[in-house]
C-alpha cells in the first residue's frame, strides 16, 4: 500500500498515542476532522493499523521473566506448532526463521518456574525436536513501534 505524508504523519502521532482524539489530530496536522476519520478507517480496513492498544511494562505487572524459546520443528508439522503457541498466553512474539532453529517464540513469565512449565509446554507439541530457551537478564528496548523513516 501506497502511504502519502498525511498518512505517515498520522500513524507517527497514532503510534505515540493512541488514544489521541479526532480533533486533536486535525488540529495537529491541520486538516478537516473528516479527513482524518477516513484516513484512520482506511488504514484499519486496509490492515496499516492492526489494532489500538497501550503497552504494559511487564515487570511492573508481575512478569518479572522473559526469554527466547527456539525452536526446531519438523516441516511436516510447522504450521501446528506456530497455531499453537500463537495460542500461549505468555508469547510476545513469534518469529519463524533461517538458521538453527525455526521458530523463535519470545514470552514473559511470572518466574523461573513458570517459564520452565513453558518451555515444557512447548516441547510437548507434536511436532517440537529440539526447544532451548535464553533467559532475558535486562530489557534494553521493549517498543513495538514501527519506524516510517526506513
Amino acid at each position: 500500500m501506497g502511504l502519502d505524508d498525511l498518512d505517515i504523519c498520522l500513524l507517527r502521532l497514532l503510534q505515540a498515542n493512541s488514544r489521541v482524539s479526532f480533533a486533536d489530530l486535525s488540529r495537529e496536522l491541520d486538516v478537516a476532522e473528516a479527513t482524518v476519520r477516513f484516513r484512520v478507517k482506511r488504514l484499519v480496513s486496509e490492515g496499516v493499523i492492526a489494532k489500538f492498544t497501550i503497552m504494559l511494562d511487564p515487570n511492573k505487572v508481575g512478569r518479572r521473566v522473559s526469554g527466547a524459546i527456539l525452536l526446531k520443528i519438523d516441516p511436516a508439522h510447522l504450521d501446528g506448532v506456530c497455531k499453537t503457541i500463537v495460542e500461549f498466553v505468555e508469547t510476545m512474539y513469534l518469529f519463524q526463521c533461517t538458521g538453527e532453529y525455526d521458530v523463535v517464540s519470545v514470552v514473559v513469565a511470572r518466574d523461573l518456574e513458570h517459564l520452565n512449565d513453558l518451555v515444557k509446554r512447548a516441547k510437548a507439541i507434536v511436532g517440537v525436536k529440539d526447544a532451548r530457551v535464553s533467559i532475558t537478564t535486562q530489557f534494553l528496548k521493549f517498543d513495538p513501534f514501527v519506524s516510517l523513516n526506513l
